[in-house]
């Protein structure tokens, strides 16, 4: 299902003292995107290829986004 990032950045915060989140169903990659907003590491798995290369360049844009508030 489609989620906003701002809804998985604020699961992930739930997780207290958490570095790494793994999501074994990332789809298009809404929570690695959330985790690189966060300074979080993350591990995704997709069967499908085609989200799978979605995914990858959404995460990577994320890694690559500075940040103007922390």
């Amino acid at each position: 299902t489609q989620k906003p990032v701002s809804l998985m950045e604020w699961c992930i915060s739930l997780a207290k003292n958490t570095s790494t989140v793994a999501d074994p169903f990332m789809g298009s990659g809404t929570t690695g995107v959330a985790c690189a907003n966060m300074g979080k590491t993350f591990y995704g798995i997709e069967r499908e290829r085609k989200y799978f290369e979605i995914a990858c360049q959404r995460i990577e844009n994320a890694y690559r986004q500075e940040r103007l508030f922390e």
